[in-house]
């Protein structure tokens, strides 16, 4: 029992003990503070290994000098053949010992790994640049070759050696710290950037909108006078006309529509009959246009047709198109034709008046801009819509970046932290962005 307690006490206060908490603007110098914890031990060792890199570069400058004073042991090679080894001769020394002689390690142990790791690219440069040279060589100086090759080699070792011990003590985690957080800062560069483009897309829809509302107000101003009272008195002219006008083109469909099947079959049967076909096509042109009349004697032939059974219809079908075509006679077509044109007539005699009058003009004018200015107020809407949703992407981004950033913390100072992120708001404000301190 007291074993229990004691271990719920103990476990109790394990759970109290509050996270550290690490800023991420001061993360360089909790990295200064895992540099010295972790690899100050590795001090002497990258001492003595440094010292060694020294003798080294003096062993790999020993061996190009003795190749560079080398005598042929041949003296009848011709001279062309010389003339050649000794052109790669100087390339070679002269690439091997720049290489060498400008050997420096850092004191800063992250400069001094990424220097260990460029030396590495840099020698596979160089011995790329000296392939040739060293097979020309080799059939004049081998043993000379051989030491340089084997001294430079030695050298790599060395340097290699100081990369893998930083390694083995966790510099590849503070690497990635240190790249995730350039990434960090970037991408909140970018939102910076995006939110000064969401506000310059507000201060936009700002200035519409306050012009959309001037122009609202000169409409309603518009709509308070004297000649817009007018102008809806020729709207109801133009109404009122345009209504009795679908009244009698809607009853004189409804006869032409007894004959619709009949007058197709006809026209089946005449195809060089137009006029059918602009009737059917639309009736209310198709009057206007014919103005003699001739559709009367289209319908003279077409009674003529179902009489004689040259049109095919059933009984009922064919006593509704005679009826049809007894009502649709020339005194019915004439005075629907005279009151379509009255009608379309006195349409067009309003429509002028609506198209000349001042409030008219005006109105027509005002609702050209508030469509343009509404048009873009909807454009600045759907940019800013674009550009919160690729600060949401990067926000995201940036989440993941310190999830990293805080495991890779942890497994470094072999504890739990908490991260908080004040570099966001510091970068957004146009603060101090990180506070950088040098690594030995």
């Amino acid at each position: 029992m007291l074993k229990k307690l004691f271990g719920r006490f103990m476990k109790g206060d394990v759970e109290d003990i509050p996270k550290e908490v690490i800023l991420l603007s001061k993360i360089d110098k909790h990295m200064n503070f895992i540099l010295r914890d972790n690899l100050g031990h590795i001090n002497r060792s990258i001492s003595e290994k440094i010292i060694d890199i020294n003798h080294k570069k003096e062993d790999v400058m020993h061996a190009l000098r003795n190749l560079h004073k080398a005598e042929l042991l041949n003296t009848k090679i011709p001279e062309r053949e010389i003339q050649i080894m000794d052109g790669n001769r100087d390339n070679y020394v002269k690439k091997v010992s720049s290489l060498a002689s400008n050997i420096d390690i850092p004191k800063n142990y992250l400069e001094a790994y990424d220097y260990c790791v460029r030396f590495s690219q840099t020698l596979e440069q160089v011995g790329r640049d000296v392939q040739k040279n060293i097979f020309v060589l080799q059939h004049f100086f081998a043993n000379e070759v051989r030491d340089s090759n084997k001294a430079l080699h030695d050298l790599e070792e060395s340097i290699i050696d100081i990369r893998v011990l930083l390694e083995k003590n966790g510099i590849n985690y503070l690497k990635d710290i240190q790249k995730d957080i350039k990434e960090f800062i970037a991408n909140v560069m970018k939102i910076k950037d995006l939110k000064g483009q969401i506000e310059k897309e507000n201060e936009d829809t700002r200035i519409h909108q306050d012009k959309l509302d001037r122009l609202n107000e000169r409409v309603k101003t518009i709509t308070a006078g004297t000649e817009y009272r007018t102008l809806e008195g020729f709207r109801q002219e133009k109404g009122a006309a345009e209504n009795e006008l679908k009244e009698i083109i809607s009853a004189l469909g409804a006869n032409f529509s007894a004959l619709e099947t009949a007058l197709k079959k006809y026209y089946y049967l005449n195809p060089d009959k137009k006029l059918i076909k602009r009737y059917l096509d639309d009736l209310k042109s198709a009057i206007i246009d014919d103005k003699d009349l001739e559709v009367i004697s289209v319908f003279k032939d077409v009674r003529e047709s179902i009489t004689q059974d040259k049109i095919d219809l059933k009984d009922r079908k064919k006593e509704n198109c005679l009826e049809a075509i007894d009502k649709l006679n020339l005194e019915y077509l004439k005075d629907m034709q005279s009151q379509i044109l009255r009608l379309e007539e006195q349409k067009a005699r309003a429509q002028a008046k609506i198209t000349h009058n001042s409030a008219s003009l005006n109105l027509s004018e005002q609702q050209y801009w508030i469509n343009a200015t509404s048009d873009k107020m909807k454009y600045f809407g759907s940019n800013i819509e674009k550009l919160e949703k690729n600060i949401n992407i990067i926000s995201l981004d940036n989440a993941r970046i310190i999830l990293k950033i805080r495991t890779d913390l942890e497994k470094l100072m072999n504890k739990d932290i908490e991260l908080k992120d004040d570099l966001t708001d510091n970068i957004l404000l146009g603060e101090e962005i990180i506070e950088k301190a040098d690594v030995e």
